[in-house]
């Protein structure tokens, strides 16, 4: 049997604690995934667990010795989406079919039921297509598969020496920075943000309209920094009204900067058709070259749906190396 405690990154006296509750996820990927895994660092759930505009529930499973064996988070959003939760959720491969996971499930469906939540969001990734750890026990526990997704790979060095700088798209303008958002950007990226909510694929999840100000997207920035990472962004602006349209942001972190992560991109539907996509990934590429040369690779996911993103990042040179589900189950 296991015990089902809360857990925090941010009080000294549970360090040992959260940084066993860590461990469990890393181990847990790695032997799913292999040492090319995804998981958050822990500067990541730290700099999570302290943002205002999500509500993250940290809890561990631990066995009569007294070892963590299980990991879960809950994370639900505060300003929007009010009736949705996410969960993250890891058992030590050598701990499996034992019942901590469900055990472990139970205590963050009842946390989620009792935030009023009605819908609950989780991930599995494989390796191929035909192989997924996870799938037996969510299937089992009520999820359904709600959007599939590809995870493809770019190796800079071979982008860089194989593409030259390309002027921008008649009309518009790239402008980048490096570890900013630039604060005169701010308002018209909350206006982009809110967008992407609606204006990317979702498949059949219970996602509603995110609400994005300058207040959040400074939240947003200040966890990014303090998960250490670096980030570029680049923009584009329409000339003739001066708006920006679209963006797409990287993010590298610090303490294994050989991989950079691709954020969200966005080109506001009415902008769509100028090669803008292409554009804004080509400049942010660019400007990831030349600030942080230790990147030998970016990654990107896209639902498999979004032909029109997925042909910019072929275009570009990447190549599908894992898939990811997304998995939703009903809590009403």
């Amino acid at each position: 049997m296991v015990r089902i405690v809360p857990v925090t990154t941010l009080d000294p006296a549970q360090a040992e604690l959260a940084l066993a509750w860590h461990d469990v996820f890393v181990v847990s990927t790695v032997a799913s995934m292999g040492d090319d895994h995804d998981t958050w660092s822990w500067a990541s759930r730290r700099a999570r667990e302290e943002s205002t505009t999500m509500d993250r529930r940290y809890v561990a499973a631990v066995d009569d010795a007294g070892r963590v064996v299980g990991a879960a988070e809950v994370t639900m959003p505060l300003r929007d989406n009010l009736t949705l939760a996410m969960t993250d959720l890891a058992v030590l491969p050598t701990e499996r079919r034992r019942g901590t996971g469900t055990a472990l499930l139970e205590r963050v469906v009842r946390t989620a039921r009792d935030a009023g939540r009605t819908s609950l969001v989780t991930e599995s990734s494989s390796p191929d297509a035909g192989t997924d750890p996870g799938e037996a026990f969510l299937l089992r526990h009520g999820f359904e598969v709600a959007q599939a997704n590809l995870r493809n790979d770019l190796g800079v060095t071979a982008h860089a020496h194989a593409r030259g700088s390309a002027p921008d798209p008649a009309g518009y303008v790239i402008e980048t920075s490096t570890d900013d958002t630039r604060d005169e950007w701010l308002e018209d990226r909350a206006h982009l943000q809110s967008r992407m909510s609606t204006d990317a694929p979702v498949g059949d999840l219970a996602f509603e309209e995110e609400h994005w100000d300058a207040e959040r997207l400074r939240d947003h920035r200040e966890t990014t920094r303090r998960s250490g990472r670096r980030a570029i962004e680049s923009v584009a602006r329409h000339v003739a009204t001066g708006r920006l349209v679209g963006f797409t942001q990287l993010q590298v972190p610090v303490e294994a900067p050989e991989m950079a992560y691709q954020q969200d991109t966005l080109v506001l539907r009415e902008h769509r058709g100028h090669g803008l996509g292409l554009a804004l990934k080509a400049a942010a590429l660019a400007a990831l070259v030349g600030e942080l040369p230790e990147v030998r690779t970016v990654r990107t996911w896209n639902a498999t749906t979004n032909g029109p993103m997925i042909a910019v990042n072929e275009a570009l040179g990447y190549r599908t190396t894992a898939f990811l589900r997304e998995w939703q189950r009903r809590l009403a």
